[in-house]
């Protein structure tokens, strides 16, 4: 078809039903007036994913859902540089509240903490802008109950693989209380336990890669997970680490990376001052074959984010500003000092061999704000 405005209005309608991302539907409404009037006012809500918790979990598991929040890149082309624009590259979230409202946020903020906060707004031209979805960021919900009948709002780290379109069918990994790990599949809508040895070991991260979950627990096991028969295989690193302190699992591109933060001794990793901090950083690549990780000199000129419930990886050169062969994480010893407040951004090149904080770096300061603000409008 020579002009695609000439598409059927039913066409039209039909394929904006389909569009899951907020950017999407702007763009696709912004091709024409026909487009715009024969398309979806707003994104339509898309229902989560429920997966109620087991009777061991200590919540009011009926309420438990999957909260799915999609982190974004955006870079502009306007060339406005008053206080009314954003800077050429921003890194944010986006994801829906209970109400079903569009909730904007930095990466690394945990919405709880901050979302009463008032910020100054900016506007932003999507017309001049390239949006970049880089990740997906799959969050348990539920209730708890804290013994005092006071009802409070937990976030939980967990494995999701979609298992068909639209998540429709998904599959859940998460940690139990009293049990091994559990994995929810929504076409048997129950709970299942893993049969490890060791169960008791927390997993401290999960992806999921080719089809399969896979898992790292505090020992430094790594445990993975086929679907369909749940059928579970172990291993251990030939070459262990004793001084890790802390483990990422981080898809980038078709491989998967062990992230390991590590320190001497202990003392080294609790010293306050993060400029004084002994800290490093090793990573590994996953070796399928061999059910190994092979350590690597640095990350081949990409940018690590880690974060608690979501981490990824990006090339530098299609990230303004950012420089490769870094790490990008939160402060980690703030988050668990001070819960409630806004935690730093620190940053590890493996050419420096040191971990320094963002607002000490000029070019970082604007990529990674303190807060955004922002009006977001499709007009």
């Amino acid at each position: 078809m020579e002009n695609w405005s000439e598409l059927p209005s039913e066409i039209i309608h039909s394929i904006s039903l389909r569009i899951d991302n907020l950017f999407d539907l702007i763009h696709f409404r912004s091709v024409c007036s026909f487009w715009r009037s024969s398309s979806l006012l707003k994104l339509r809500r898309m229902k989560a994913p429920r997966c109620p918790l087991p009777v061991d979990s200590g919540a009011y598991g009926d309420d438990c859902h999957v909260s799915t929040t999609r982190i974004y890149l955006v870079k502009s082309s306007s060339d406005h540089n008053g206080p009314r624009y954003c800077k050429p590259v921003r890194l944010f979230k986006i994801g829906e509240n209970e109400n079903g409202d569009i909730v904007l946020n930095r990466f690394f903020a945990r919405t709880s903490y901050y979302s009463r906060r008032v910020n100054p707004p900016f506007s932003l031209d999507l017309l001049r802008c390239q949006v970049f979805e880089l990740a997906q960021e799959h969050v348990a919900c539920s209730t708890w109950s804290d013994g005092f009948q006071r009802l409070v709002k937990l976030e939980e780290d967990i494995g999701f693989m979609s298992l068909g379109a639209d998540n429709n069918e998904f599959m859940v990994l998460r940690n139990s209380i009293f049990t091994a790990p559990t994995v929810y599949r929504s076409v048997e809508e129950r709970w299942t336990e893993l049969q490890i040895t060791h169960p008791d070991a927390n997993l401290e991260a999960i992806v999921s890669y080719r089809s399969k979950f896979y898992a790292i627990d505090i020992t430094g096991r790594t445990i993975v997970v086929e679907p369909t028969y749940l059928q579970v295989t172990t291993f251990q690193r030939s070459r262990p680490c004793d001084k890790t302190r802390k483990r990422w699992l981080v898809n980038s591109e078709d491989k998967v990376l062990l992230v390991e933060l590590c320190s001497e001794n202990h003392a080294d990793f609790s010293i306050p001052d993060i400029r004084e901090k002994k800290i490093w950083f090793e990573v590994s690549e996953l070796d399928v074959e061999r059910n190994d990780w092979n350590q690597v000199e640095d990350v081949g000129g990409r940018v690590l984010f880690l974060d608690e419930h979501c981490s990824f990886s990006y090339l530098a050169t299609e990230i303004q500003g950012f420089r490769g062969n870094s790490i990008i994480f939160p402060n980690l010893w703030e988050r668990f000092n001070n819960p409630c407040e806004q935690e730093s951004i620190l940053v590890y090149e493996f050419n420096e061999q040191g971990v320094r904080c963002a607002e000490d770096i000029p070019e970082y300061v604007d990529l990674l704000p303190s807060f955004p603000g922002w009006a977001i409008s499709n007009a």
